[in-house]
């Protein structure tokens, strides 16, 4: 019994030592093959272009030549992948990104666009889109994108030319209580909710910002929200946006209700709680 326990012993180190040797001789090996493969080609993959077109694939690569990061004929192991991706991932369209090398010496980017949900024109010129994650992108030239737009009197809290995670920057500067950082998270917000809500959304062509004027000389002037609807020739005055969904219902019952027909001129007032109120355009006299 002693020997046939030392014999069973013995078998079971033999075995794991084999086991052992076998994956230290594929390291080996592969270690080996690692140091002789070569970069054969770059591909990258933009795996929601149908749905934007912010980032090409060429452009992509185009952007890692110029950086010096451009891999083709040179060995597998003296390759950054992590400075290829964060190059990729630095690019401000870029949502995420992951970079690969296959067996066969093709080295993968795989990428995914970060979406903007509205374009926002300011009264003083600046242009730019925001995501929902309060992301803020320039606008591209040639780059046709179905989005609502806001226009209109909006203080932009940012220096010129600022691109990125607006929250990130407003915490790294101290402006998280800024008043008009706070209403461009609002807006953001809201749109948001438009987004929720398809029939509303697809209602809407242009939003409008105008800085309404407080009574008292102490007071600041408050933001109101004015939309522009794509059917009917009126427009809906919210206000502010607070309680911005219960507006939002006051709108769509008013309209399904049909009291007025709203191909005529006219605005409807949603602000007041509880209340919606039709001020028609008043017609211009003939002379």
């Amino acid at each position: 019994m002693n020997k046939q326990r030392v014999w069973k012993i013995i078998g079971t180190v033999v075995v794991w030592m084999c086991i052992v040797a076998f994956f230290v001789g594929a390291a080996m090996l592969r270690h080996a093959n690692e140091s002789e493969r070569r970069v054969q080609r770059l591909k990258v993959e933009v795996v929601d272009s149908g749905r934007l077109g912010l980032v090409t694939a060429d452009k992509v690569i185009e952007a890692i030549r110029n950086e010096g990061l451009l891999p083709l004929g040179k060995r597998v192991d003296s390759v950054s992948l992590l400075a290829i991706n964060n190059f990729v991932e630095s690019n401000c369209f870029v949502h995420s990104a992951q970079t690969f090398v296959d067996y066969d010496g093709t080295l993968t980017v795989r990428l995914s666009q970060r979406k903007p949900i509205v374009r926002v024109i300011t009264s003083r010129g600046e242009d730019f889109c925001l995501t929902a994650g309060a992301h803020l992108l320039p606008t591209q030239q040639g780059v046709a994108l179905d989005l609502p737009l806001v226009t209109g009197d909006i203080q932009v809290p940012f220096p010129a030319g600022f691109r990125g995670d607006m929250q990130a920057w407003a915490s790294a500067n101290k402006k998280n209580t800024d008043k008009n950082y706070i209403f461009l998270l609002k807006l953001t917000n809201f749109v948001r909710l438009l987004e929720s809500k398809p029939k509303l959304s697809e209602n809407i062509v242009q939003i409008v910002v105008e800085n309404e004027a407080k009574k008292g000389a102490s007071k600041e002037p408050k933001q109101t929200i004015t939309l522009i609807p794509r059917k009917g020739n009126y427009s809906v005055q919210l206000g502010s946006l607070d309680n911005i969904e219960a507006k939002l219902n006051r709108w769509v019952r008013f309209v399904e209700a049909g009291v007025v027909d709203l191909n005529s001129e006219g605005t409807l007032n949603v602000s007041y709680e509880g209340q919606a109120v039709w001020k028609p355009q008043p017609k211009k006299s003939k002379k």
